[in-house]
């Protein structure tokens, strides 16, 4: 009993004792993330993020967390060259911060003098190199703006991101949540004028200016962001304003972001000697003749295969050159589908008649129209939105009709992405078989013949390398012959008089509406068609029979119209691509052209407390 008591006699003191003590909570909620991006014509992105936090009890400053270095698709490292201009107070004072690494990202701790039950503003500015990615067919941003590993809640959350005016083609998509998450619950603004994501905007312009109008990108959440969710924009734009790096700057870079200091061996050198005396006797062309002008495509040829025979590649803007030629040849008719501020570009593609007799087709055509309406003959009208993660189990099949037609007709001996394929494959088989052996031996190696880490290391980039500079030489391997070569120098005559038509006018080729259709696609497939539709802005007045547009009863405009031509190719061109989850058929993609999620891109990161 008297132990009993005694027990409960502590507790109670225990328990008094304990609510006597404060309860001292500590807590940080970033009240507004506001992030001021910069794109540089010269492709350098300068960013200001402004961090305004309402600190709960005692702290001394926050750390932010910037990822720079990136992991592709292929296992590459990407590394943004970033570089810190300031770090201050809201009212513009410097703040203290010491600089570090933690794994992939720097890690800025910044002391944020009286963050004790206070509300205290930090602005961190920083430029940045290899931010902006480049595709084929577009330039993007892809930024994820606060990042999704902060540990606490963002109330309101906002970019602006400033463009070079000159842009053309301008799309935006914003995505909000957890990682992963395609949740638009953003507001985006461009110019001043309202808009959902999916947009497109040409380039600003101001009447007496010098040069366009820079374009302002406003995205704002309109919902608080939880804990580890995060605000990402993606605005992509088209190629041609903002200098890209050269193919020689592209490789440096990636050497500089993927090859470790002590794995630098004689072994991928001599790989990359042996290779290019290889090249030199086997991999070029035969010597290119003079430029002659042509004013018609080398017979027996497509846009398909000239656009493909120029470059080695079958392009989407070849496949869509050859849907255009289609119509042209009055196969199928193109109807544009009127368009919302809240819609994106679509259209329509009815088979005619005359497209019913597959037999008088070539094969690469016969495989167009299969593509799109079936071998049964049963569909005779396909829109844009059917072709999404559909179409793209065609391409391969089109892609092969258009290589198998170039080899049979002599301008390859071998298909050139059979060529790329057997070199990469023998690169990436050589790097497997280096990290299968150094697995093996690396033990053995070590303990019985005291082979130092460091030499098995330096052994397995060097074999690595080695792999990759087998797999690097199959893109420039692909060879013309005789025959295509001089099918290539025809076809760079040709695209000089498409280019230039209206200096090689002639009394006996005159410019007509007919020649205009007839060699639209062919200006197309070779990038041309806007400088092919000027040259006919007197002469054309009338729209095609197989075109219908969206407001027919509007006058036609040549430039106007290769303009549509353009768009009708990157809006159907991405349906045509696009791929289910577990496909992943049309390799990396970005998120400025449809697709994408909250996390996503360059940027991110988060940051905490201390």
């Amino acid at each position: 009993m008297i132990r009993r008591g005694l027990a409960a006699w502590l507790l109670v003191i225990l328990g008094s004792t304990a609510a006597a003590v404060p309860c001292h909570g500590r807590s940080i909620t970033i009240d507004e993330f506001v992030a001021r991006i910069r794109v540089e014509e010269s492709a350098e992105v300068v960013v200001e993020e402004s961090i305004t936090l309402r600190f709960e009890g005692q702290w001394n400053g926050i750390h932010r967390h910037i990822p720079v270095v990136e992991r592709t698709r292929q296992g590459f490292s990407h590394r943004l060259r970033l570089q810190v201009e300031s770090v201050t107070a809201g009212d513009g004072g410097p703040l203290r911060h010491d600089t570090s690494w933690q794994g992939n990202s720097l890690d800025l701790k910044i002391f944020v003098s009286g963050a004790s039950d206070a509300v205290r503003t930090v602005v961190i500015r920083y430029r940045l190199k290899n931010a902006i990615r480049f595709f084929e067919d577009h330039d993007e941003l892809y930024w994820n703006v606060t990042g999704d590993e902060w540990p606490y809640a963002i109330r309101d959350a906002q970019a602006t991101i400033s463009l070079p005016g000159g842009l053309d083609n301008l799309r935006v998509n914003a995505f909000t949540g957890a990682y992963g998450s395609t949740d638009r619950d953003a507001e985006i603004t461009v110019d001043g004028v309202a808009h959902e994501a999916d947009l497109t905007v040409g380039p600003a312009a101001e009447a007496g200016a010098t040069r366009p109008v820079d374009h302002d990108v406003v995205v704002r959440t309109t919902r608080p962001l939880g804990i580890r969710q995060g605000l990402t924009v993606a605005v992509a734009w088209d190629p041609g304003t903002l200098r890209r790096p050269t193919a020689a700057e592209r490789w440096w870079r990636w050497l500089l972001d993927n090859l470790a200091i002590g794995g630098i061996s004689l072994l991928p050198l001599a790989a990359t000697a042996a290779l290019f005396v290889r090249w030199r006797r086997l991999g070029r062309d035969p010597r290119p003749g003079p430029l002659v002008v042509a004013y018609e495509p080398p017979e027996g040829l497509g846009p398909a295969e000239v656009g493909t025979l120029i470059d080695n590649r079958p392009d989407m803007r070849d496949l869509m050159a050859a849907i255009v030629d289609l119509a042209v040849r009055g196969r199928i008719r193109i109807r544009e589908q009127p368009k919302s501020v809240f819609s994106r570009r679509s259209y329509t593609f009815e088979l005619l008649g005359a497209g019913r007799d597959r037999g008088a087709l070539g094969p690469v055509d016969e495989q167009v129209l299969d593509g799109l309406f079936g071998d049964d003959g049963e569909r005779t009208t396909v829109r844009t939105q059917d072709l999404e993660q559909a179409f793209y189990a065609q391409l391969p099949g089109i892609r092969s009709a258009i290589f198998n037609r170039l080899v049979s007709q002599g301008f390859y001996t071998q298909r050139p992405d059979v060529v790329r394929k057997a070199y990469i494959a023998t690169g990436m088989g050589i790097v497997m078989l280096t990290a299968v052996a150094v697995g093996v031996l690396a033990g053995p190696c070590i303990m019985t013949f005291g082979v130092s880490p460091g030499t098995i290391v330096a052994a397995f980039v060097a074999g690595a390398l080695t792999g990759l500079v087998v797999a690097t030489f199959g893109f420039v391997m692909p060879t013309r012959t005789a025959k295509g070569a001089a099918a290539a120098d025809a076809i760079r005559g040709f695209a000089e008089f498409l280019g230039r038509v209206d200096a090689h006018r002639l009394a006996t080729l005159p410019l007509t509406p007919e020649l205009f259709e007839r060699y639209l696609p062919y200006a197309m497939s070779l990038g041309l068609e806007s400088r092919w539709a000027r040259a006919f802005a007197d002469i054309c007045k009338t729209p095609p029979q197989w075109y219908v547009g969206a407001n027919p009863a509007a006058g036609f405009d040549p430039d106007l119209f290769a303009s549509n031509m353009r768009a009708m190719t990157a809006s159907t061109g991405a349906a045509m691509q696009s791929a289910p989850r577990t496909s992943d058929s049309s390799g990396f993609s970005g998120g400025g052209g449809g697709g994408g999620f909250s996390g996503g891109g360059s940027g991110g990161g988060g940051g905490r407390g201390f």
